[in-house]
């Protein structure tokens, strides 16, 4: 994915932009330093016990008092499916991570995030570590504090003065990228929802542009990734529902959720409706995209070039948007997410919570609910097959096996073994996150015909024949 950037001492940032960074890396640091109270973020989700004596009625069962169950995300396969491979590279430089996040507000807020490495694994490896902390810890970025004293306006005053270039002009503008990303915060609500507090369109830009330059300042930085992260915090849940455990998550019956996704690069990630319609929420963030095109052709139009094969680049880089590649933030590459909002859920409850426009304008498709599952992958899966496809595979392995067997582990194994038979030719990751409609779509297989005819063009026992 991309092509590895040059040297820092040929084509890139310049010598004395490098001594700057170096010069922070060696702990001179003005105040920047830590953004507030670091906290380990959680990866395992805690349940309440649940009686399950004999003759008490499942719908009627109370919390036992014993305490709390806790149990890791990545080792929960019936809610969250996650496999990698490196298909024919050498080695895998993709990375994922589930985690936990409690932010203000006593909320409680499910992480999924998926890396695409190029130049090394060493950016993507940093992220699936510390990205989550970010954004957890981002709130003091978020607050006001004195003009031009503000954590945030230290932040993009170090990308100014120890990057420059593209950066120089994005500080000029600060006030007014700052205002887009906190109106892009207050202008989210509900009718019969009350008090959302949706702080994620600014807290995710800031936490990730902090966690970027975070990593200029290790000692191996030379490498870049893409990321896709998705958030889901649940927004609403019925009194007294049994769900069936006692938590509000989002997977719970009788909740709506709020999905945020966050996304720099060329990952991925597929709604798939309660039909088993997939639907793209991430642009990718390419050259021959118009709107990164426009953005970037303001500074560095002379960047621009088209490779052997016709595909149009910015430098050496496929993207135009990703953590790392520190050579190119100054010509523009930028760790700044494309943000998108959905209200996800029970079907039931979001018709009675929700009126009629809302659930138009707020939902996929406009269906109000009942979605049923999401996929993160990285651009080696969807290279290789369209994203019905990929929705297609994970419903057919279900529809086979079964509530039992046939979980989002299984399912997301046989998405990158599909991959691999079928001649994917970079690493391929692939998360499936179960959804309130898991295992309601309708028996159908949309791309059963064009899979078939893969598999007899790739059959190794007819290759060449």
């Amino acid at each position: 994915m991309g092509i590895s950037p040059l040297s820092m001492t040929g084509t890139g940032l310049a010598g004395t932009q490098w001594a700057k960074i170096r010069l922070w890396r060696q702990g001179k640091r003005s105040t920047m330093g830590p953004i507030g109270k670091v906290r380990a973020v959680s990866s395992t989700i805690s349940f309440t016990a649940i009686d399950r004596s004999a003759g008490i009625p499942m719908a009627t069962t109370t919390p036992l008092k014993q305490g709390r169950l806790r149990i890791p995300l990545l080792k929960s396969p019936s809610h969250l499916g996650h496999f990698t491979s490196r298909v024919n590279r050498m080695y895998n430089e993709d990375k994922y991570s589930a985690n936990v996040l409690e932010l203000p507000g006593e909320k409680t807020v499910f992480n999924f995030n998926i890396f695409d490495g190029h130049g090394g694994d060493q950016c993507s490896t940093y992220l699936s570590k510390e990205l989550s902390a970010g954004i957890e810890n981002a709130s003091s970025l978020i607050e006001p504090g004195e003009e031009g004293d503000s954590k945030r306006d230290e932040l993009a005053k170090t990308y100014w003065k120890t990057i420059g270039g593209y950066w120089k002009r994005w500080y000029k503008h600060k006030d007014e990228n700052f205002k887009n990303m906190s109106d892009a915060s207050t202008a989210w609500s509900l009718a019969k929802i009350a008090d959302i507090k949706n702080d994620l369109p600014y807290r995710l830009p800031l936490a990730f542009l902090k966690t970027d330059y975070d990593f200029f300042l290790q000692d191996d930085n030379h490498s870049g990734s893409t990321c896709t992260s998705a958030l889901i915090e649940t927004i609403y849940s019925e009194p007294g529902a049994f769900q069936p455990v006692y938590e509000n998550y989002y997977f719970n019956r009788k909740t709506i959720s709020m999905l945020t996704i966050a996304h720099v690069g060329d990952t991925s990630a597929i709604l798939v409706d309660r039909t088993g319609k997939a639907h793209t929420l991430t642009p990718s963030h390419h050259p021959s995209n118009p709107v990164e095109a426009a953005r970037l052709r303001k500074y560095a139009a002379n960047f621009f070039m088209t490779d052997s094969f016709g595909e149009e680049r910015f430098v050496s880089l496929a993207n135009t948007r990703a953590f790392g590649d520190v050579n190119f933030k100054q010509m523009g590459v930028t760790a700044e997410p494309d943000i998108t909002q959905l209200v996800i859920g029970d079907a039931q409850t979001i018709q009675s919570e929700m009126t009629p426009e809302e659930i138009k304008q707020h939902t996929i498709g406009g269906l109000g609910g009942d979605e049923s599952f999401l996929i993160l992958c990285t651009d080696g899966v969807t290279d290789a097959i369209t994203d019905q496809e990929i929705a297609d595979i994970v419903m057919v392995h279900f529809n086979m096996k079964g509530l039992q067997t046939g979980t989002p582990q299984l399912c997301a194994e046989e998405v990158i073994r599909f991959v691999e038979y079928v001649g994917g030719d970079d690493n391929a990751t692939c998360l499936v996150i179960r959804l309130n409609g898991w295992g309601k779509w309708a028996v159908s297989d949309r791309t059963g015909e064009l899979r078939q005819a893969r598999l007899v063009d790739f059959n190794p026992r007819t290759r060449g024949g």
